[in-house]
């Protein structure tokens, strides 16, 4: 939540700078409703020293004419390795 990108290009030029490769995701639930679909996860990222670092995620997806409307993410740091419980 502490920053606010609009449209595409904007998410580009965040990815390319924030991620040294590309994450790995785990959805653990996915909930759909009317035009919003959730994701419950945890998402695998690389640290500057190249360090694997876990954390969980929640990204909220809302969709207006079958195309992506709106998108809020969540992330949650777990510690310093530690593993998350996916069953929470």
């Amino acid at each position: 939540g502490d920053i606010t990108l609009r449209g595409k290009e904007a998410v580009r030029q965040w990815m390319a700078t924030a991620y040294k490769e590309p994450p790995r995701f785990r959805v653990d639930h996915l909930i759909a409703e009317d035009d919003f679909v959730t994701a419950l996860g945890t998402i695998t990222l690389k640290d500057a020293e190249g360090r694997e670092e876990e954390n969980r995620y929640c990204d909220v997806w809302r969709f207006r004419d079958d195309k992506m409307a709106a998108l809020t993410a969540f992330v949650i740091k777990t510690g310093d390795g530690e593993k998350s419980d996916s069953s929470v």
